[in-house]
């Protein structure tokens, strides 16, 4: 955990003389990012401001967003915290036998389906679920296996999402038990789907047989037969930031609604991020941001470079530091959004440099923390590079990001 530093962001600080802030200089009167919006800020652990070019200007920060929701879910539940699948019954266990129906309780768990190579085994999943029937010495049921995804049970859709990232189940809204399918599934996502295709699998794959169907549906009185853990939430943040996983952190966003606000609806889940920030000290600060959504599919996300960066250092002296930091790929890290990052730099370079990035259509992002040659925590330099409405391709774009960033990495060498 590292200390926290009082930071000039409401004032414009001096204008740093440093390398950095020449490149940036230079890149807002030349190339990409001088014909978009943009701003940069970074500042190390003892509060030397490094870079600071239109810090406090507000813009849509895209999966860069994520940090922020990452980062109040593991100040907010600890890095231990798991979501928890139960399994109930509305009849009763006689000898072998359970007469009545098999209800699969979704509690959140985000890792469920086979979208996307990083999810689960279907085989692992299903064979966690078997243990539990296994485990009452259940070898039949007489009804149907049932998907309760009440847990969440607001509206699954956001209105601020384009029909593009919907069509691409870049924009599912998590359920309580959501079955996250492949592209070509022509079964929606939800509760549903997991019902059906667990039972599929223990009509195939397992001694247990049922005689009814799968469906949907929730009941007021269930006696529990047992319960999954989900991954711990310190993994599941390191997925949604490695991956960057729109779905987990949506879970996060709406976990963090129901604690603070109640429910998971997305009108009252900004206000529940703000609050699971004031232990930061950001709660009138991040009032001044907007959010919208957790996973920054949202275009109504706004957010600066000087309060990423106020974000970053106060996590850096938080509980929650070693699992945030940890849930962050290096530059160039196989298997990560960042794999084909800073390509010319340095492998010790790029080693040094832990951040998200975020993209869409004319957004490009990069924030995150850049640890010192020697290790000393004083010198990590928390930084937010945030560029909006660019013309120039992705590529393009991020090839003088890439360069600035690797001129700030040299600052701390």
């Amino acid at each position: 955990m590292l200390a926290l530093v009082t930071l000039p962001l409401v004032a414009k600080p001096t204008a740093p003389r440093t390398a950095t802030q020449k490149a940036a200089q230079e890149a807002d009167s030349d190339g990409p990012l001088s014909q978009s919006i943009w701003g940069i800020c970074a500042v190390n652990v003892k509060g030397d401001t490094l870079a600071w070019l239109n810090a406090s200007r507000r813009m849509v920060p895209a999966s860069n967003m994520k940090l922020i929701t990452t980062g109040a879910a593991l100040l907010s539940f600890g890095g231990d915290y798991t979501y928890k699948t139960r399994f109930a019954t509305d009849g009763e266990l006689r000898d072998s036998v359970l007469v009545g129906n098999l209800y699969i309780v979704g509690g959140g768990d985000p890792m469920i389906g086979t979208l996307f190579s990083y999810l689960p085994s279907t085989e692992s999943t299903f064979r966690s679920w078997f243990k539990v029937l296994r485990s009452n010495g259940i070898k039949h049921i007489t009804g149907d296996i049932v998907g309760d995804g009440s847990y969440f049970d607001a509206i699954q859709r956001h209105t601020d999402w384009s029909m593009e990232d919907v069509a691409t189940r870049d924009g599912v809204v998590p359920s309580g038990l959501t079955w996250r399918g492949k592209m070509k599934d022509t079964i929606p996502d939800g509760p549903y789907p997991a019902a059906l295709h667990f039972l599929e699998w223990l009509r195939t794959d397992s001694t247990l047989t049922v005689a009814g169907s799968a469906r949907e549906g929730t009941a007021d009185s269930l006696v529990t037969l047992g319960e999954v853990k989900s991954r711990p939430l310190r993994s599941l943040a390191r997925t949604a930031n490695c991956q960057s996983d729109n779905f987990i952190a949506e879970t996060f966003a709406k976990s963090l609604g129901m604690r603070f606000a109640g429910d998971d609806e997305y009108s009252t889940i900004p206000a529940a991020i703000r609050r699971s920030l004031s232990p930061l000290g950001l709660a009138s600060a991040s009032a001044r941001m907007r959010f919208a959504d957790g996973s920054g599919l949202s275009r109504k996300n706004y957010v600066s470079p000087s309060f990423m960066v106020r974000f970053l250092l106060a996590m850096a002296g938080s509980k929650a530091y070693r699992d945030f930091f940890a849930s962050l790929p290096r530059a160039g890290e196989k298997n990560t959004t960042l794999s084909n990052r800073l390509p010319n730099a340095a492998p010790e370079l790029k080693s040094r440099i832990h951040m998200k990035s975020g993209s869409m259509n004319g957004v490009n992002c990069l924030s995150g923390y850049i640890v010192s040659g020697d290790n000393d925590p004083a010198k990590t330099i928390a930084f937010s590079i945030l560029t909006n409405n660019s013309v120039d391709p992705s590529k393009v774009v991020y090839s003088q990001i890439d360069a600035l960033l690797e001129t700030l990495a040299k600052e701390n060498q």
